[in-house]
């Protein structure tokens, strides 16, 4: 089950007051061709290196960047505005104009997947102004996604000391304080790949033994995809009950979830692996699933895509779906994200996540995994899913959900 990760940082940085420009110390026109003006102070102050003509320099490569982070060209924004700090090191609008460069490039790497390099960003923010609730917030984000818990927790009560008005920082601090209570003393196996902590109690082996289905899942879903993240992606194993306890008004049915980390209950001592190892590669295609497409899939895609993978090569038992078949209560596909809810029964839920799983199935096996991929770099890119899958498809989803239909008997077991 993906739940949506904490897309409010983006909302809040939206907010924030753009990058200003400092005016030069003689106007100029607001057109200014900045380089070309940058290269003849150069030229002027190898010739005369006065402090009024050291001033203008910096003032022009201040603005420079400035104009370049409107055109969210960050790096070269970066480099501009370095300059000018280096020609006027104790210029506050300078040091302010660049702190907002670095938290907005933060937070681009944060959007895509890339914490370690969006972490340093925040910092270099926060050198720079120490005062920034925003770089705060954002800083806890990356330390709670990296399992930093008191990293996290430190930024957050900075964040809120700064600002009390910041409600959404509040909530997760609160549910940060719950779940460190439970994780804080997990045990531990890191590797490239992946951070795994799991509850004390758990056995060792079986810690290893989630470790080797990870690493077998990112082989045969990355190949699948075609997608190896670099960053390590956190999973937590938790025993059922403490899961249960953490996340108290999630309903029996669901077996794991992924939220940015990976989070699986383990049902006990004499677990079922195969059952583990299909919660695991479903909760790991979510993951790619969500760097590869910024969380812009339909749920039923989501889901449907992750229960191929977890069921791939498996034949499942369709008991679900083919009562609902039967009785004629197959959902289209324009209505199917509406099934998975929690208010909903196990039962309709379960039909919701083996309908979405046959439609994949059929995309995959009539048009060919590699389509799929396309649509979801299409997705990644902007484009809306509808529109993605019509056009890669050559036709219109009315027609394809007709065809998937007609099979949809036979595909779950009913021949009669």
């Amino acid at each position: 089950m993906r739940v949506k990760r904490a897309w409010w940082i983006a909302a809040w940085l939206a907010a924030m007051p753009a990058v200003w420009a400092a005016s030069p110390s003689e106007p100029r026109a607001s057109n200014e061709h900045w380089p070309s003006v940058i290269t003849q102070l150069r030229q002027q102050l190898d010739q005369q290196p006065t402090p009024a003509l050291r001033q203008q320099l910096a003032v022009a490569y201040n603005n420079y960047g400035v104009e370049l982070a409107d055109q969210s060209q960050l790096d070269d924004a970066v480099a501009q505005l370095e300059r000018a700090l280096q020609f006027d090191a104790n210029n506050t609008q300078f040091q302010g104009n660049l702190a907002m460069v670095y938290l907005r490039r933060g937070h681009e790497a944060y959007q895509a997947r890339r914490t370690d390099e969006a972490a340093k960003d925040v910092k270099r923010a926060l050198a720079l102004n120490p005062n920034s609730a925003q770089a705060y917030l954002l800083l806890g984000e990356l330390e709670y996604q990296r399992q930093h818990l008191k990293e996290a927790r430190a930024a957050w009560e900075r964040a809120l000391k700064l600002d009390p008005a910041l409600t959404d920082a509040q909530q997760r601090l609160e549910r940060l304080k719950s779940e460190s209570s439970v994780e804080g003393d997990f045990d531990k196996i890191s590797q490239a790949y992946f951070d795994i902590r799991y509850a004390e109690g758990l056995t060792r082996e079986a810690g290893l033994d989630i470790r080797d289905m990870l690493l077998k899942a990112r082989r045969t879903i990355g190949s699948q995809l075609a997608y190896w993240p670099t960053q390590k992606l956190v999973v937590l194993v938790y025993s059922a009950e403490q899961f249960r306890r953490l996340r108290q008004n999630t309903p029996d049915w669901v077996a794991g979830q992924y939220d940015g980390k990976i989070r699986v209950p383990l049902p006990g001592p004499q677990f079922d692996q195969e059952a583990v190892r299909r919660t695991l590669f479903h909760e790991y295609t979510h993951a790619l699933l969500s760097h590869l497409t910024h969380d812009r899939l339909p749920v039923w895609f989501n889901e449907g895509l992750a229960e191929h993978e977890a069921w791939d090569g498996q034949a499942r038992p369709w008991v679900a779906l083919r009562e609902a078949v039967r009785q004629n209560r197959v959902t289209p596909w324009a209505e199917l994200s509406t099934k998975f809810s929690t208010v909903l029964s196990a039962e309709e839920v379960a039909a919701a996540y083996e309908e979405a799983q046959t439609i994949v199935d059929y995309l995959a096996e009539r048009y060919g995994m590699w389509r799929i991929r396309r649509v979801l770099s299409a997705v990644g890119g902007g484009t809306a899913f509808e529109e993605a899958l019509a056009a890669e498809l050559r036709l219109k989803l009315p027609r394809v959900e007709a065809e998937w239909r007609k099979r949809l008997p036979k595909q779950v077991g009913i021949t009669d």
